[in-house]
């Protein structure tokens, strides 16, 4: 069992058993319910915008390609929709599987960008070479042909690159804008209970002398060695670091606060002392023994069905 600050300063409430069970059922059965929802409607959202997208990608092969013996890319073509979030994507889906921004990156030892790309022709060439490379034939049969596309073979590439990039983007801003909320969700309350938001410092918090000012927070702020979602001083002079973590699963549940938020808490405990705070703000599935797990290493919960008791620790710990 982990030791806690002294009792004479207020604490969060450590849950028994039962009530993690409770909290781990009711934060499944809110995941579900955003789950059957959510998604459906994000994707129909984006879907118009990614067939706009993938049409003006696709109709350009023959500028974006470079084929053995041919013209070389269209570089101001290319820079415009490497700057484009949308036709970038449906860019990088020509090829099988899509390639992400970072394996770009590493694939042509280079930073690819829209100023990169109009300065740099033989950057552009490159692309095109690459992406020539790794086509997908199944969708695109008719550029490894030589020759034009049937109306079909052009609709079903179209289309089928418009689901491709639909479904990342969907899957990429739910992650985003479901730790994002939760983080936001905090940062109201905390600005509802009297505290204000600084900027956290460039280059993050070192030590204790580097620490906000009672009645603070920060957001995204490197304290010691990892990054904190919020660094807050409470009003009693204590740190309480947070880590915002939702989960779609018990596995990833478990990654995300058995092992990097209790790993972190570890460290921080360690440099900022035992008289300080670590909490963990869930949302979505975890497995109620390792939450418990979590509580008994240090980490106090708050969980998004029940947001009032970080509220009410607020309101204890002045």
């Amino acid at each position: 069992m982990a030791t806690h600050p002294p009792l004479s300063r207020a604490l969060p409430v450590l849950a028994p058993l039962e009530q993690i069970q409770d909290d781990c059922r009711q934060a499944r059965a809110e995941f579900r319910s955003r789950r059957l929802l959510d998604p459906l409607k994000d994707y129909n959202s984006v879907y118009p915008e990614a067939i706009e997208a993938a049409t003006l990608v696709i109709d350009a092969l023959d500028r974006l390609l470079v084929i053995p013996a041919g013209p070389g890319a269209d570089a101001e073509l290319l820079s415009g929709i490497v700057g484009h979030k949308l036709q970038f994507q449906a860019l990088r889906a020509l090829a099988a599987p899509p390639i992400s921004e970072d394996d770009l990156d590493t694939l042509l030892d280079a930073s690819v960008n829209k100023t990169a790309v109009r300065k740099q022709p033989l950057l552009a060439d490159d692309i095109g070479r690459l992406l020539l490379a790794a086509l997908d034939p199944h969708r695109f049969p008719w550029v490894l042909d030589g020759r034009a596309p049937t109306d079909f073979e052009r609709h079903t590439a179209i289309t089928s690159t418009a689901v491709l990039i639909s479904m990342n983007t969907v899957y990429t801003r739910r992650r985003s804008d479901e730790r994002d909320q939760l983080e936001g969700r905090l940062e109201q309350l905390l600005i509802n209970k009297g505290y204000s938001r600084a900027p956290a410092p460039r280059g993050g918090i070192a030590d204790v002398g580097m620490l906000p000012p009672r009645g603070v927070f920060m957001r995204q702020c490197k304290l010691g060695k990892h990054n904190a979602d919020l660094v807050v001083m409470l009003w009693d002079g204590r740190l309480l670091a947070i880590e915002c973590k939702a989960s779609n699963s018990t596995v990833n549940g478990e990654k995300r606060l058995n092992k990097e938020v209790v790993a972190d808490a570890g460290d921080w405990y360690a440099q900022f002392g035992r008289s300080n705070l670590v909490a963990a703000a869930l949302r979505g599935v975890f497995k109620p023994g390792k939450v418990r797990e979590a509580q008994e290493q240090g980490v106090y919960l708050f969980w998004w069905h029940r947001i009032d008791a970080l509220a009410a620790f607020l309101d204890r710990a002045r």
